[in-house]
């Protein structure tokens, strides 16, 4: 099983793929220019990374981004920047009046999927500008933040998940967590 980590260029990327390998998985960077028919060959999870543009002006240079996240049959999870994107893919509200910056306290609303054995409350390292306002239909609010309403969202239907955090920095209180939740998922799948 391998997992793709899309690299639009974002600090924390490579953190992404050291924390997918300190789990005992496989992963690999994947460009925003792939054709979709070669990123469905390649990868079994799909992990959009953040990066440091804003939606939708910066739009053309997030590449494939789009279509992988509506059209990839199997699970993603958008981190900050992907989180965004997937937001705005489904049809969501994206809204800068809302930065943060550091640490974060990030209230979970309902135990899913990738919160599965996460208190109900802890810390999360912000990195961001804009936010997601309001959920595209279909996903659930799964976490909000005093500034943020839609710190993370899922719509386990079909498989997407999204977290304005970071959860492989080690700043983020069980980070790991979240990320293996969303892993074993991929293994499942």
């Amino acid at each position: 099983m391998v997992i793709g980590i899309l690299n639009f260029g974002g600090q924390y990327n490579h953190l992404i793929l050291r924390r997918v390998t300190e789990l005992g998985f496989r992963g690999e960077f994947l460009s925003p220019d792939e054709p979709l028919d070669r990123v469905k060959q390649l990868f079994d999870c799909l992990i959009i990374s953040g990066g440091p543009w804003n939606i939708p002006e910066d739009l053309p240079r997030t590449g494939n981004a789009i279509r992988y996240i509506l059209e990839f049959p199997g699970p993603v999870l958008g981190i900050c920047l992907g989180h965004q994107l997937m937001a705005y893919a489904y049809g969501g509200e994206l809204a800068r009046d809302r930065p943060e910056f550091g640490g974060v306290k990030v209230y979970v609303v309902r135990e899913d999927t990738i919160f599965r054995g996460v208190p109900r409350e802890f810390t999360a390292w912000e990195s961001h500008n804009l936010s997601v306002a309001n959920q595209p239909r279909g996903f659930e609010v799964i976490a909000y933040s005093d500034a943020v309403p839609v710190e993370a969202m899922a719509n386990e239907r079909i498989d997407r998940f999204g977290v304005q955090f970071h959860p492989e920095v080690r700043h983020t209180e069980h980070g790991l967590t979240i990320m293996k939740n969303f892993l074993d998922l991929c293994q499942r799948k």
